[in-house]
């Protein structure tokens, strides 16, 4: 059985990856999945209505899902850190390299913009945030990094290093820079490792 509202969902993701959520035209998606106009305002009354839910079903729960594993990672907490920054690279090719992170350009494009959409990807944000933050106080607790480490703030500093290295990467339009700078955050990260 063909579920549409999902269908719906991951064709207008695609489009707002290629082309902004202002660029999106949600017409062009029903034309795609030869769908009506009806059955499209079934599911969404409108355009904006459509966006949270991209970022609420498909966005949130990709980034979130995997950043809360590390509550489970049984290794060094500095290794599960690597590990998502990992998954994160083996899904990457040098067309959504040039693309740029999903969650990133939505930031930039519409944070400032509609404060829905703000307060969702403050959301997403804000989980992925403090799942790095415990799993780097867990590894200080236990010894394995410094303890003067501020856990908070160091995860900050590994979000913006790796929403950069999509940054470079899109600018760049070479996935080599993406995966240089990506290297570069893993060797830092590594670094905090003690004994």
């Amino acid at each position: 059985m063909i579920d549409t509202r999902r269908n719906i969902l991951e064709k207008n993701y695609e489009a707002m990856h290629r082309h902004g959520f202002q660029g999106v035209r949600p017409d062009k998606v029903i034309s795609e999945l030869g769908i009506t106009k009806g059955a499209f305002y079934h599911y969404f009354p409108g355009k904006l209505e459509l966006g949270y839910a991209v970022v609420d079903e498909i966005i949130g729960p990709r980034y979130t899902g995997l950043w809360q594993q590390l509550e489970h990672y049984q290794g060094h907490p500095v290794e599960g850190i690597v590990w998502c920054l990992e998954y994160i690279r083996s899904g990457m090719n040098e067309q959504s390299c040039a693309l740029g992170c999903p969650l990133n350009n939505l930031i930039n494009e519409m944070a400032p913009l509609d404060e829905g959409f703000r307060i969702r990807l403050q959301g997403i944000m804000e989980t992925m945030h403090s799942a790095i933050a415990r799993a780097l106080q867990r590894a200080a607790d236990k010894g394995l990094l410094n303890r003067t480490l501020d856990a908070k703030n160091y995860a900050y500093f590994v979000l913006a290093a790796m929403e950069g290295c999509f940054s470079v990467g899109k600018s760049m339009q070479r996935r080599t820079a993406f995966d240089a700078a990506l290297d570069e955050l893993i060797g830092t990260l590594r670094g905090l490792k003690q004994g």
